[in-house]
């Protein structure tokens, strides 16, 4: 700068010379000849930004609170809970400086830090854990090539259940049904064991919310596929219970053991998995009964975030209530006794008419059991359809004692029209669609 001062430079070649603006160049001469002595620096230099972001802090906060979390979730717990805004880049240089990887890192990120870990001579107590974890981690790349969705909302929904410790220390499995066309969750529920009941339990779910879908893609489960030689017991033919609900409401079920027949629901348990056990854990979820009842909130959130619902049309068909408690049921066939009664779950029922009054019905005759979810029993014989109730072992009341009390009056029974869905299997009542759009 003395130089350009001096003229034995132009303000062009210092600019070049320095990198900097011609512009600054000029600010510079003119600094220099008010104060020779000037350092050029700028003033805030050495000086701590008051809005840098204390790298330490976020650190000891993922480790601390937040361990385990994805980046993008970790950024949005920071700004939610902490109130700390930072960037998703901002975060992976922060895991960069302390050779830390997400658990959504590509192969890419790991294989970098790998290589680093590799060349350096002496570890960390951290860094050992780290490259521990990283040469033990199988190698694994599949391609998933991206697939259309579906035109209309409710023209296709996904199926499945996933096994994993979502909250407390014992594995449960979600039941999700996600629709293709939006990538909207339409239903969800946990439970033990991936079974009917599950899948019962979101199918009301979407049918009460949303209407019946026009298709239903699943695995290759016993809940919907169940094919054997010898000879099946109805009760236990998990197929036709829940394909009779389909056929029943006209839904289309596909089935496939191929992942990728089904790639939106597995996609999402992707997200899912990464989310959902944190956000558990931090509502203090600990039974299936409470972590259902959030489910629910949940799900409304998750949809916010992440669906895309924006100019699709809907195609789903109206349905009664009374047409979904009916369609919902689970089939089996039982032989009255000697007394005139019929075994179910370990109990032991009665059959009775809409007035209250027990129908006796032939010893060894057989006769179809028909429960609804609500765990309300009946009985088809003879294209009569008769209300089951349990026979208490003992009498509650004695005619020849207890004279203080009052005999109960008999109880009219509920039972469903005579020209209930029951009556006739394999029936689609919705074959002939009629989609409002």
């Amino acid at each position: 700068m003395n130089k350009v001062n001096t003229g034995e430079y132009s303000i062009a070649t210092a600019a070049a010379k320095l990198g900097r603006s011609e512009k600054t160049i000029r600010r510079y001469k003119k600094e220099l000849l008010q104060t020779p002595n000037a350092t050029l620096a700028h003033k805030n230099l050495g000086r701590k930004p008051v809005n840098k972001t204390d790298h330490e802090k976020i650190w000891k906060l993922y480790l601390e609170k937040y361990y385990g979390y994805n980046i993008l979730f970790f950024c949005e717990k920071l700004e939610k809970n902490e109130g700390i805004k930072i960037s998703e880049g901002l975060v992976r240089f922060i895991f960069k400086e302390h050779d830390e990887f997400s658990v959504r890192a590509w192969h890419k990120t790991k294989n970098e830090l790998r290589k680093r870990l590799r060349g350096l001579n002496k570890l960390t107590k951290q860094q050992k854990e780290v490259f521990i974890q990283l040469e033990s981690e199988p190698y694994v790349r599949t391609t998933h090539p991206t697939q259309p969705r579906s035109k209309y909302f409710g023209e296709e929904l996904q199926m499945d259940a996933s096994q994993h410790v979502w909250f407390g220390s014992t594995k449960t499995h979600l039941h999700t049904a996600i629709d293709d066309a939006t990538g909207m969750i339409v239903a969800g529920w946990f439970d033990t064991q991936e079974t009917r009941n599950g899948y019962y339990q979101i199918t009301k779910q979407f049918l009460t919310k949303y209407g019946i879908p026009v298709k239903i893609k699943t695995d290759r489960r016993t809940v919907f596929e169940y094919e054997r030689k010898t000879r099946r017991v109805m009760a236990e033919d998990t197929m036709t219970q829940y394909q009779h609900v389909c056929q029943t409401l006209g839904i289309q079920l596909e089935c496939s053991s191929i992942p990728q027949f089904k790639s939106r629901v597995e996609r999402s348990y992707g997200t899912l998995q990464g989310r959902l056990p944190f956000e558990l854990k931090e509502a203090g979820i600990t039974t299936i009964e409470q972590a259902n009842e959030f489910l629910g909130k949940y799900i409304e959130q998750f949809n916010s975030q992440f669906a895309s619902c924006q100019g699709v049309q809907s195609c789903w068909v109206a349905v009664t209530q009374e047409q979904i408690d009916q369609a919902l049921v689970t089939f089996a066939k039982r032989t009255v006794d000697m007394g005139n009664g019929i075994r179910l779950g370990g109990k032991y029922y009665g059959t009775f008419d809409r007035h209250g009054n027990q129908v006796f019905i032939k010893p060894k005759t057989k006769v179809t059991v028909i429960t609804m979810m609500d765990h309300s029993v009946y009985a088809m014989h003879n294209d009569t359809l008769l209300a089951m109730d349990i026979i208490p072992e003992r009498q509650e009341i004695s005619d020849q004692i207890d004279f203080d009390m009052e005999t109960p009056a008999v109880q009219k029974k509920f039972i469903p029209p005579f020209d209930s869905i029951w009556r006739i299997t394999n029936t689609n009542l919705f074959r002939k669609k009629s989609f409002i759009f």
